[in-house]
């Protein structure tokens, strides 16, 4: 059950990456968002059934990183270990999902638009991850616990987002 956990936690062994995994992690979620999206949800598809999609995956993951990682972690003796890297993909598809909602139209033919919101989503998420500004940081340093290890990515997820949105609409 330890191989699993260390599987998905790890996303894929992504978060076992040498150095920065927190970004190797958020680069292979933000393709795993992409081949996905691109594959399943093109403009034949409704909006609303890739939202649910994301929605649901967001909420799987989010629930079972609080529950699995203190498990997995033990190991390492600390609670929120550097290869532990789902929470870094339930903020990075959480930014991607929100982001892409304002731009959705002709999505898929537009490249430098495809450019523009990865790369935006992708540097504003890690920026929040890594700076942890205000209650981000305030919920990393307090919340010791699963809980704690997934909610403030799901935080810099949500911020990176909008604040992805606000840019990409300029």
């Amino acid at each position: 059950m330890l191989k699993l956990h260390e599987f998905l936690l790890t996303f894929l062994y992504f978060g076992r990456a040498k150095k920065a995994p927190g970004t190797v992690g958020s680069f292979a979620s933000l393709l795993f968002w992409l081949g996905l999206s691109a594959t399943f949800f093109n403009h034949q598809i409704a909006l609303s059934t890739q939202n649910i999609f994301w929605g649901i995956f967001l909420l799987v993951a989010f629930v079972y990183g609080c529950i699995a990682s203190p498990i997995y972690a033990k190991q390492f003796g600390e609670i929120d270990h550097g290869s532990i890297v789902l929470d870094e993909t339930v903020g990075q598809i959480l930014a991607l999902q929100i982001s892409f909602n304002v731009i959705a139209t002709n999505y898929f033919s537009n490249t430098i638009l495809i450019s523009a919101h990865l790369l935006i989503s992708f540097a504003l998420f890690r920026f929040f991850d890594i700076k942890k500004p205000l209650l981000i940081g305030y919920c990393d340093r307090h919340l010791k616990n699963g809980f704690g290890v997934m909610f403030d990515d799901l935080l810099s997820g949500l911020i990176a987002g909008a604040t992805a949105v606000l840019l990409l609409k300029l």
